[in-house]
C-alpha cells in the first residue's frame, strides 16, 4: 500500500500511452474517400490526441 500512488501514475501512463500511439496509427492510416472535409477534420482530431496522449505518457514517467 505504499506505493499507491507509483501503481496509479503507471496505470494512467500506459493507459494515455497505449491511446496515444493508437490515435497516432489512426491518424496516419485513416481514409475516407467518400468526404474529404470529414477525413481532414478526423486526421486533426486524431492527430490532436495523439500527441495528448503522448505527451501526458511523458509527463507521468517524468513524475515517476
Amino acid at each position: 500500500m505504499e506505493n499507491i500512488l507509483a501503481a496509479i501514475l503507471f496505470a494512467v501512463l500506459t493507459a494515455s500511452g497505449a491511446l496515444g500511439v493508437s490515435s497516432l496509427g489512426m491518424f496516419l492510416f485513416h481514409r475516407n474517400p467518400e468526404d474529404r472535409d470529414s477525413e481532414q477534420r478526423e486526421r486533426w482530431e486524431y492527430g490532436f490526441f495523439g500527441l495528448a496522449g503522448i505527451v501526458v505518457m511523458l509527463l507521468m514517467w517524468f513524475a515517476l
